[in-house]
């Protein structure tokens, strides 16, 4: 079942998310909404919420936790699949929150990692 979420809010609409309670329901609301409305959208389980929303497709970067590497905050670095998604992530925060960021391959061979520092 799908309802407003209560805590997550779209950063381009400011509007509470819909929540879905599994993958499946978030799957059949990405379907409803691509065939209805022309949009293509996939669904993504919330870091916050640990529910399902759903994103444009061109917004998902699929990453992991590093086990090995962390950021100067001393929390674990998100690991990118590719260097592709890991770009494609640094140019979203750059849009979005005028973040500066760089991408570079993890030194313990774990994807692709992001830096506010230059690396060479």
């Amino acid at each position: 079942m799908s309802t407003k979420s209560k805590t997550c809010i779209g950063k381009k609409t400011g509007k509470p998310l819909t929540e879905y309670d599994s993958e499946y329901e978030a799957r059949e609301g990405a379907d409803y909404a691509n065939s209805r409305y022309q949009n293509d959208l996939v669904p993504y389980q919330c870091d916050d919420c640990d529910l399902w929303h759903l994103a444009p497709k061109n917004r998902q970067t699929p990453s992991d936790t590093c086990r090995h590497c962390s950021g100067k905050d001393g929390k674990p670095k998100e690991s990118y699949h590719s260097r592709g998604d890991a770009q494609r992530r640094a140019d979203i925060l750059r849009q979005e929150q005028g973040a500066s960021l760089s991408v570079y391959a993890c030194e313990h061979g774990n994807g692709w990692h992001l830096t506010s520092t230059s690396r060479r």
